[in-house]
């Protein structure tokens, strides 16, 4: 998929089709995790929207990865994924 269309909204429209969707994300994106759980002390207040922040250049901000995997390719060499 290219930058014209929501991959999110499409995965969520296309729900019930036995469909794969694959979109891009550049290099340089920086996302935010999710706040956990409530941690608001006796005083109240307002709670969290937003976790820390994953940057995809940075892989020390990366969360441990549940699996990975590499295979070796004969353009590119070894190919790595992780998630």
């Amino acid at each position: 998929m290219d930058s014209g269309y929501d991959v999110t909204y499409l995965s969520h429209a296309l729900a019930d089709l036995p469909v794969v969707l694959l979109g891009r994300l550049r290099s340089d994106r920086v996302m935010l995790r999710d706040p956990g759980p409530d941690r608001r002390g006796r005083k109240g207040g307002r709670p969290r929207r937003h976790g820390g922040v994953l940057t995809f250049a940075k892989p020390d901000t990366w969360h441990t990865p549940d699996t990975a995997t590499a295979a070796d390719t004969t353009r590119y060499g070894i190919a790595e994924a992780t998630a």
